[in-house]
């Protein structure tokens, strides 16, 4: 089979997986990485390798760009405090204990080399959480904490993971010079992804043509993610930074006739790249049944399920802990945000998927240590890694819709609110405009009244809160395009959307309002803005 009949096998399984999930309701990573194991048992699709070191290049800067870029600034700031405690504290408490099993259970595992197993299976993965959640009907606040943990940490869990790796091959560790690069990694990683967001939004408006604009915004992970890594700082955190950074400015210089066709390729490329990081995972499995004899296999395989389910138990107590330790002894907390309910922090504890990362890094392990000598349980690690994988995107995975349907899980009201209220505020501008407008210059009554009109009617539908959605414009109007009152119409509706999406974008900036309400409105009024063009 040559590269051309992989391809279209590969692209060709993507689109029957996609299908067959939608048919079966199982949420497209698990199909992706059960149909992964299938094409593994393919000889040309198992003799298929992407170098470790270019699987996070590849796949992880678009992926995480995606993720900040729809992060809203606003929420993760609101929920710092859980986000930070999860993707510090938690990854470092992870990789101990999962240490302290893998010694107690593996034959030949050292301090050193359970900690690389620990840092590896520690951090859950952002690719597999955001893709399993996006979805189902889960509350804003769960998305907001799952989304924030694993833009961040994946940085502490490669940081470790350096450190360990570095602690086998010489058989030496100094925790002063570790604190002294995880410092520098951490701020080197930020401050690059500052100056590539900060280099990115002056040269934007210097381009002009669309295709190079949506070509510019793939470009810039990777660059970040380069540049950081070339400097031996965080690449993770400088795209994450750098995401953050250009999603605050993009409402001012994304223009309509960008953000439609932008939003639909990055869409198709995060679902091509989200398939084949999950048929990755699985092409991998089937090679390790060849490694190791029966009895090993058996071994190994009930040792990665109690070293799974110590990374669950562990991650339970934490959530649990954290949610409801901290409220009870500090009151200016709880009095700014009460006790979660339980279901909530269960399945906060329960979503920890890891996926492409632990993968990339299990295989970017060593060949040889510091003597020459083999990296001593290599292939150990790599099947301890990818059962980890398995067990948590295909267990917790698919239990996920039962617990969705089990669970009571508690919704705040406020998101529906913030777009009734972004909606009301938008349209009162919207008029304030046009009567602004219609004082300032002679508008033909008809063009007037139409567009007035359309205002009106949306505001009497808002109501006094938040209500059905909005019905669309309805065009009856049969004049010829390039009659005057046509043209004045759409000078005005160009004027009046201008004032909308400059409203939006000031409660956006107040904090007012988070980014999905944002990002929904402005689509809207995008999408009618086009068809005055």
């Amino acid at each position: 089979m040559n590269a051309t009949e992989l391809f279209l096998l590969l692209f060709g399984s993507i689109c029957v997986l996609g299908i067959v999930a939608e048919r079966l309701k199982i949420a497209l990573p698990i199909a992706f990485v059960i149909g992964g194991v299938a094409l593994g048992f393919i000889p040309e699709f198992s003799d298929f390798t992407i170098p470790p070191q270019y699987i996070l290049f590849i796949f992880l800067p678009p992926l995480l760009m995606e993720a900040a870029y729809f992060t809203s600034i606003r929420d993760f700031r609101l929920s710092i405090v859980s986000i930070l405690q999860l993707a510090l504290g938690l990854v470092v408490v992870t990789m101990l204990a999962v240490c302290l099993v893998a010694q107690a259970l593996i034959p030949g595992m050292t301090f050193a080399l359970g900690c690389v197993l620990g840092a590896i299976i520690s951090p859950p993965d952002a690719v597999a959480a955001t893709s399993l959640v996006r979805n189902h009907k889960i509350p804003k606040k769960i998305v907001d904490i799952l989304e924030g943990e694993s833009l961040v940490n994946d940085a502490t869990g490669l940081v470790l993971y350096g450190f360990a790796v570095i602690a086998v091959t010489t058989g030496s560790f100094s925790l002063a010079e570790a604190s002294v690069d995880f410092i520098y990694m951490a701020l080197g990683g930020c401050a690059i992804g500052l100056l590539c967001g900060w280099f990115f939004i002056r040269m934007f408006n210097f381009i002009r043509q669309p295709s190079i604009e949506i070509l510019s915004t793939f470009l810039v992970p990777y660059a970040a993610y380069l540049i950081a890594e070339s400097v031996h700082a965080s690449g993770v955190l400088s795209v994450v930074i750098m995401g953050l950074y250009v999603a605050w400015h993009a409402p001012q210089i994304f223009r309509p006739d960008f953000r439609i066709p932008a939003h639909s390729i990055w869409r198709m490329v995060v679902f091509v790249f989200n398939a084949l990081v999950f048929l990755l995972i699985g092409v991998k499995v089937p090679g390790l049944f060849t490694t190791f004899s029966g009895q090993q296999l058996w071994s190994l395989s009930c040792n990665a399920l109690i070293i799974t389910l110590v990374a669950v138990v562990v991650r339970m107590v934490w959530v649990f802990t954290f949610a409801y330790g901290t409220r009870y002894f500090f009151r200016s907390m709880r009095e700014r945000d009460p006790y979660p309910a339980w279901q909530n922090v269960f399945l906060v504890g329960w979503l920890s998927m890891r996926g492409v990362v632990s993968l990339a890094t299990a295989l970017a392990l060593p060949l040889t240590v510091v003597s020459g000598d083999a990296f001593p349980l290599r292939d150990e690690i790599l099947f301890l890694t990818l059962a980890v994988i398995l067990i948590t995107l295909i267990g917790q995975g698919l239990t996920l819709p039962f617990l969705l349907r089990k669970l009571p899980l508690s919704f705040n009201p406020r998101l529906a609110y913030e777009e009734w209220f972004a909606r009301q505020h938008a349209t009162k501008q919207a008029l304030a405009r046009l009567h602004e407008v219609s004082q300032a210059r002679e508008i033909h009554p008809r063009a007037l009244n139409r567009v007035r009109g359309y205002y009106e009617d949306r505001l009497t539908l808002l109501g006094d809160g938040p209500n059905t959605p909005l019905p669309g414009l309805q065009d009856e109007d049969d004049l010829p395009k390039a009659s005057p009152i046509v043209q004045q119409e759409h000078q005005l509706w160009q004027e009046v959307l201008k004032m909308e999406q400059e409203s939006i974008q000031d409660l956006r900036r107040g904090f007012h309002i988070g980014d999905n309400v944002m990002h929904a409105l402005l689509s809207e009024i995008d999408l009618l803005a086009s068809s005055f063009k």
